[in-house]
């Protein structure tokens, strides 16, 4: 199992979120920056991975809603993709 791990306080922007997810998901899952792309994403991996989250609060305080709107990603994605999880700290 892999597990990879991004830190929150990075998301000072939407941009720079996906930006951060892009880095840590690395090369060979690209996506548009956007949520939905990031979901379809999150469905094609092959491999067990668990997504860490730290500091989900800066998350929050930065982007409001769209952190939670990530949230939900996510745990979408984690539903519909048996190797996939998110844990968010």
């Amino acid at each position: 199992m892999r597990t990879l791990t991004v830190d929150a306080s990075s998301f000072v922007s939407k941009h720079e979120m996906h930006e951060a997810l892009r880095a840590v998901l690395g090369q060979e899952y690209y996506w548009g920056s956007n949520l939905d792309a990031l979901h379809d994403c999150l469905t094609m991996v092959f491999e067990p991975t668990t997504l860490v989250i730290k500091n989900w609060s800066a998350a929050v305080r930065n982007l409001g809603d769209y952190a939670n709107r990530l949230w939900h990603v996510l745990d979408d994605s984690a539903e519909e993709n048996p190797c996939f999880s998110a844990v968010i700290e």
